[in-house]
């Protein structure tokens, strides 16, 4: 039975090794010093960690940031106020195509919109269908897809950003 619930701070050290073994592939950019800078953002509250869980394995994890914190590339699609952004979503390769990364989408969306959020952002590389059929089935829509050789090695190169409206 799937459960979810907000990452404890002695899990933290489990979790960033979690995310680099199941997160890294060709179209995920994990830099060494980003992941070590996300994991110290999460151990002193600036961001959030939403963990599931299968009995008592971890199967997948979301990093979300709070109200207003987006990098810079979403500027021209939205304004801050209302906008919480995505970083992660990782699911164990055991257990992917079942649905986890949809359902931790689905529970940020709720958090989000009790903390008065009108709209969710996640970036992924164009090519990366896994992730294109993760967003979709949580309702995601595309807004823009650009070149971003210096985030993207693989395929195309380019950065695919989807939104999620939280108002309908």
């Amino acid at each position: 039975m799937l459960t979810t619930h907000f990452a404890l701070s002695n899990e933290l050290d489990y979790l960033q090794k979690f995310l680099v073994q199941n997160g890294t592939n060709q179209w995920n950019y994990l830099p060494e010093d980003g992941i070590n800078q996300q994991f110290k953002r999460l151990a002193v509250g600036a961001d959030y960690c939403l963990v599931a869980k299968d009995g008592e394995y971890i199967v997948g994890l979301a990093i979300y940031c709070k109200l207003g914190d987006i990098p810079g590339f979403f500027d021209h699609h939205v304004s801050r106020n209302d906008v919480i952004y995505v970083a992660e979503v990782v699911v164990h390769s055991q257990w992917s195509g079942k649905g986890i990364g949809s359902t931790l989408l689905k529970q940020i969306a709720i958090t989000a919109k009790e903390l008065g959020a009108n709209e969710l952002l996640i970036s992924r590389h164009e090519q990366n269908l896994a992730s294109a059929g993760m967003m979709r089935k949580a309702g995601f829509t595309e807004l823009d897809c650009f070149s971003d050789p210096q985030r993207r090695q693989s395929g195309s190169r380019k950065t695919s950003i989807l939104s999620l409206n939280l108002n309908t």
